[in-house]
């Protein structure tokens, strides 16, 4: 009876002490990590030429920072610019190193601005994945969704389509890019392709009717650029360019949608407007 009290105790101090123990290594308190990003050169002269193993220890660093927020309380913010020079280093110290080029345009755009932090590193991976289609989608689809800046989702968009085994399945976002960046005739080439491999009837008759639409906006972007070239500005209205004699009439679409001058984005664009709007 003493032997079994005896035990129970000790198996109880043991308990207590492994209780302790394991608060003391995890506390429940949850506390920001101390982060510091060192320059490639440095870790390049501590890691006696382990430079691939040293990159993967910053990455899964980075990694570890950006997926723990999941779980995290929301009071722990994502830290951009630590993580973003932290994957400068990482591909400082392994330039081919692929993934972290195209993490850093997937997994680490946690805020708007980190679409422009991306950017120098992914540009980085473009120079040395020279016919790589993801690098420069990533930078495209970035400033798509994230900055509606398709002028500059346009041009990364179209190069991506350029590159070797660069899939057709993201024209529809690179047509809607250039349309909206105001690169019409780029956008003429994409919805060709596009018409040419469609097999549906109904949808090259779709493909046909806005690619119609396309090539009116070039006329009419082309007659303003003579416009300007005649009087030293762009039109305040399409009507000018009936007035001056540059174009016979304005092309009409239907369904209250038609041909607009944007005086900010100095081009034509289709929009829902009223009759005197033009």
């Amino acid at each position: 009876m003493r032997k079994s009290i005896i035990i129970s105790f000790c198996s109880f101090l043991m308990a207590v002490t492994l209780n302790i123990t394991e608060k003391s290594i995890y506390p429940l308190e949850l506390k920001e990590d101390v982060r510091f990003a060192p320059h490639f050169r440095v870790v390049d002269f501590l890691c006696l030429d382990h430079r691939g193993l040293a990159a993967d220890i910053l990455f899964i660093k980075v990694l570890q920072h950006s997926g723990s927020l999941m779980w995290k309380p929301a009071s722990f913010d994502f830290d951009s610019r630590w993580c973003f020079r932290m994957m400068d280093t990482v591909t400082g110290l392994d330039p081919k190193y692929y993934p972290a080029y195209l993490f850093s345009g997937m997994g680490l755009i946690h805020y708007f601005d980190d679409v422009k932090l991306a950017r120098p590193i992914l540009e980085k991976g473009m120079k040395i994945f020279p016919e790589s289609w993801e690098i420069p989608f990533w930078i495209g689809y970035d400033y798509y969704i994230y900055l509606e800046d398709y002028e500059t989702a346009g041009k990364f968009l179209w190069e991506a389509a350029q590159k070797p085994d660069a899939p057709s399945r993201f024209f529809s976002l690179l047509l809607s890019a250039l349309k909206k960046g105001g690169a019409y005739e780029k956008g003429i080439i994409i919805l060709e392709m596009m018409e040419k491999a469609a097999e549906d009837k109904g949808l090259k008759k779709i493909y046909r009717k806005k690619l119609e639409r396309l090539k009116i906006l070039v006329r009419l972007q082309r007659s303003a650029e003579k416009y300007r070239t005649r009087f030293g500005r762009f039109p305040g209205r399409l009507k000018e360019l009936v007035k001056e004699g540059i174009i016979s009439e304005i092309p009409e679409i239907g369904a209250r949608l038609g041909y607009k001058w944007d005086p900010e984005k100095k081009r034509v664009i289709i929009a829902r407007i009223k009759k005197e709007e033009t």
